[in-house]
């Protein structure tokens, strides 16, 4: 946007000069003298969208911590006094990506064309959520908008805590998976021909494990790269399947029956559930609309269908807790939560309180499936590693059977 260096004389006739961005000449002449100012001289700086102040450091993607900084800063500056257009100028200068850069760059000249908060976000469906803007249109309506960020920040930052824990977890077993299967390759591919070499040098009919693990490394030597391929098609096809409408179903539907993980797949659908919609209920928003919104980002198929139904049933006048019983997702603690808060009227808090409470149970879940993971991969390991060991050995032990 241009920058413009202006001169003016206020009502006590005192003269000050000052700068200030804006669309055009007109639009910055007509805001001045709505203030009352006299305007003496106007004029653009020729290298005005030069000195858009860009960050130190600026990635391509715009990451889940990038909106919740911006949700925060932007609510803490706001609660401030700072005005907005101000508040997202100063942003501008603070945001570490380049696609949301851009887009509160476009945000801010909506706004200072005359555009309200939630229209200029709604433009940007991708970084913005339905979530995002039905929180920052009821900030605006009920002139609470700082408040109403902060939710927003807060409910973000909740997520990002529980993603991070889940990733977390998983990357000693993933990293303990990854290692078995790089040793087994390497022992199939590399050291089993070598000790296959010396065995041909005995003359003797081999063991039938010997044997085996042998023409197991030669398939694998010989077939490697085709292996790989075969593999890569088949994830590739399970993963577009997985993306279709039936597929997605499916998928959804066997986290919850997979034994052990399945109880943590539904403590972190009931947790968005609880957080989300208590978030919005306690920020204004109908109840109906709100289960709506929070329907289309839990991330799972069988839960949007239950919480869909939930939503009928406030819309015909009736109560959450009993349609939620006969989806067969949510737990009973839950539901009794949910009973309570419609009877007395503070359904955002409870469903609060069982976000709470689901955010340690998932921490609890986490650290049990990982306890049981770990000693399970590393048995699996010595296993694969007994079996190719005693295997290269056996025919040593037989030729010094013979030998006596």
């Amino acid at each position: 946007m241009p920058q413009f260096t202006y001169k003016v004389r206020d009502k006590q006739n005192r003269e000050r000069q000052d700068r200030e961005e804006a669309a055009s000449e007109e639009e910055l002449i007509t805001r001045l003298q709505n203030e009352g100012l006299l305007v003496i001289s106007i004029k653009q700086e020729e290298a005005a969208e030069k000195q858009v102040i860009l960050p130190r450091r600026l990635h391509l993607k715009v990451t889940l911590d990038d909106v919740i900084i911006f949700a925060r800063q932007l609510a803490t500056m706001l609660e401030a006094g700072v005005t907005l257009l101000k508040s997202l100028d100063v942003l501008t200068k603070q945001i570490e990506s380049k696609a949301l850069l851009k887009v509160v760059q476009e945000v801010r000249r909506d706004i200072a064309a005359g555009s309200t908060f939630r229209d200029a976000l709604a433009k940007h469906p991708r970084i913005f959520s339905e979530f995002w803007i039905q929180m920052v249109e009821t900030g605006e309506a009920s002139g609470a908008l700082p408040v109403a960020l902060a939710r927003l920040a807060e409910h973000l930052e909740s997520a990002a805590a529980i993603r991070g824990k889940i990733v977390s977890a998983l990357v000693y077993p993933s990293a303990l998976i990854v290692i078995a299967m790089a040793a087994l390759t390497i022992f199939t591919v590399w050291i089993i021909p070598i000790f296959s070499r010396v065995f041909l040098s005995f003359k003797t009919e081999l063991p039938v494990l010997t044997r085996a693990v042998i023409i197991f490394s030669m398939v694998m030597r010989r077939y490697f790269l085709f292996l790989c391929a075969i593999v890569g098609s088949l994830v590739y096809l399970v993963h577009r399947y997985i993306h279709t409408q039936k597929g997605r179903w499916q998928f959804d539907y066997l986290k919850f029956k997979i034994p052990v993980v399945s109880s943590l797949f539904q403590k972190i659908a009931i947790e968005r559930f609880a957080s989300g919609l208590g978030t919005l209920i306690e920020s204004g928003v109908p109840i109906v609309y709100s289960l709506d919104i929070v329907s289309k980002f839990l991330g799972n198929r069988v839960v949007e269908k239950a919480v869909v139904e939930v939503r009928e049933s406030v819309r015909q006048g009736k109560g959450m807790a009993r349609p939620m019983e006969k989806s067969g997702v949510f737990t009973p603690m839950v539901i009794q939560m949910v009973s309570v808060g419609e009877e007395i009227g503070e359904l955002g808090k409870m469903l609060k309180k069982a976000s709470e409470f689901y955010k340690e149970r998932i921490a609890t879940t986490l650290t049990r499936i990982v306890t049981l993971i770990e000693p399970a991969v590393l048995v699996f390991m010595g296993i694969v590693v007994g079996i190719l060991v005693i295997s290269m050995f056996l025919p040593i032990f037989q030729l010094a059977v013979v030998s006596r």
